[in-house]
């Protein structure tokens, strides 16, 4: 890709560049190992030996030192002032993060539960590095190849081990339980039954060891989650990343036969797409519907065109979502009622706690004398925004929400003023049709938009989900946000 452009410098040191290959293995790195929420990290033991390093996950611990080494180096190697010489910077969108972070720092002077604070704060400071490494040192390292090599490697890998799982893992650890259960497990040797029992893959009920039903029936539904915690997360970091994924292989594959052009960029979104209807998250369906209608919305266009385009999206969309959630409502929509719970639970600690709330990452206290007796235990707002008011009172809350706020709209403006994406603007479609000759910075525009749209998705969804708080999602999206801004900030 090119890494030439009014906002940026004319060519990149090899210094960043190596910098920027370097710091997206590591962000692809987190794809593959950090994918639990930080506060689950006295749950994920150290690797023992080199097939558990290969194969496990890794405790949460292990990332934060290697992101401030990281950080040091890129400032070190770079010149991050030059990020802000000349340029006309919304001076609240470098403001309110260093807000955010100073109450968070605060908030957990009063935590009732200093061990799950200390657990999250060096998340969410991650999350304020790679903010500001995207935007002051990888700005220009977004529109070029460097900075996506390991990050698109991490997030295929992702793909296919969701896929295997779906396809392999998920029904053959069904038959493999239901036999076990069926030979009163005799089949399994007596270390294996001990770690399955402690893992509850195996409770003891009625005084016989059975398969743990509610394990069974996800087994059964083979909803998948890659090297996420879960598949609501897995869906989370779709929505950040195929967008962008989809943009960068386009832009790289431009001097291949369009043939093949056509089955890399096809094969590479189809499994995307597949792999997020298999996570068979409700968030994620409507979230990427809605994206998508903003991505329609915005592109070149009469308006009765672009409204009838959306309005066959949402129609087809919605009318797929009824037929593939069916059984899910008839049994009363039992995610959607815990959320409920969650966020009436998250409402009313901090009413309790409305200044500091009840310190970063303890919702799970509160929760568990607030909770309905029916609901399951939860240790996660499922709302990064109720998160942030729970965890650390009102003023954590509009600080955070008035960032991210400002941060999308911002990106959001600039984003489709920079690609031209007006009446009198030349499409894609010309733009293709002369080999990209005809619109110089088209890839360059197309990327930042994808990364905007996935950008805007994965916020969305974090209105449902704990996102924030996962290191593999959260540092990935807050480094393509600094670098997004960068990059489309004009000069005065």
């Amino acid at each position: 890709m090119s890494a030439s452009g009014s906002s940026t410098r004319s060519a990149s040191p090899e210094s960043l560049r190596f910098f920027a290959l370097v710091f997206g293995a590591f962000l692809g790195l987190c794809i593959l190992k950090w994918g639990n929420p930080v506060i689950l990290d006295g749950q994920i033991p150290l690797p023992r030996d080199g097939a558990e390093w290969l194969q496990q996950p890794w405790p949460s611990r292990l990332a934060a030192p290697v992101l401030m080494v990281l950080a040091v180096i890129g400032v070190m190697t770079s010149k991050p002032m030059e990020a802000l010489r000349g340029r006309r910077i919304p001076a609240l969108l470098l403001i309110l993060p260093g807000i955010w972070m100073a109450w968070q720092s605060l908030a957990a002077g009063r935590s009732v539960d200093p061990v799950l604070t200390g657990l999250t704060l060096p998340q969410l400071a991650g999350c304020l590095a790679c903010y500001g490494l995207g935007f002051l040192v990888l700005g220009p390292a977004l529109r070029s190849g460097w900075l996506w090599v390991g990050l698109i490697a991490g997030f295929g890998i992702c793909l296919n081990k969701a896929a295997q799982q779906h396809l392999f893992e998920l029904r053959q650890d069904y038959t493999v339980l239901l036999e076990g259960q069926a030979t009163g497990w005799t089949n399994f040797p007596a270390s294996a039954l001990a770690e399955m029992k402690a893992n509850l893959l195996i409770i003891h009920t009625n005084g016989v060891d059975i398969a743990n039903p509610a394990i069974l029936d996800k087994m059964r539904r083979a909803r998948v989650n890659g090297t996420m915690v879960y598949p609501n997360a897995l869906a989370g970091l779709i929505l950040l990343l195929l967008p962008a994924s989809l943009a960068v292989l386009a832009t790289v594959t431009a001097t291949l036969k369009q043939s093949v052009r056509r089955l890399v960029w096809g094969c590479f979104g189809g499994l995307g797409l597949l792999v997020l209807y298999w996570t068979g998250s409700k968030a994620g369906w409507l979230v990427a519907l809605g994206v998508g209608a903003v991505t329609l919305l915005i592109r070149p266009g009469s308006a009765r065109h672009k409204a009838a385009l959306v309005a066959l999206l949402l129609a087809g969309g919605l009318g797929l979502f009824g037929l593939r959630f069916a059984g899910y409502f008839a049994k009363g929509a039992t995610s959607a009622v815990a959320r409920a719970d969650y966020w009436k639970a998250a409402l009313q600690n901090t009413r309790e706690h409305p200044l500091w709330g009840s310190g970063p990452g303890t919702f799970q206290r509160p929760y568990a004398r607030l909770k309905a007796p029916e609901s399951e235990m939860a240790r996660l707002v499922h709302n990064d925004f109720l998160e942030q008011a729970t965890d650390s009172g009102w003023p954590g809350f509009a600080v955070y929400t008035a960032w991210i706020g400002a941060l999308l709209w911002t990106l959001g403006r600039r984003v489709t003023r920079a690609a031209g994406l007006d009446e009198t603007s030349p499409s894609l479609s010309q733009a293709a049709a002369g080999g990209w000759k005809t619109w110089p910075e088209a890839d360059r525009r197309r990327l930042e938009l994808a990364v905007f749209i996935g950008l805007l998705g994965w916020f969305t969804h974090g209105l449902a989900e704990f996102g924030l708080y996962i290191p593999a999602s959260a540092w990935t999206a807050f480094t393509l946000a600094g670098a997004l801004l960068a990059g489309v900030m004009p000069k005065r």
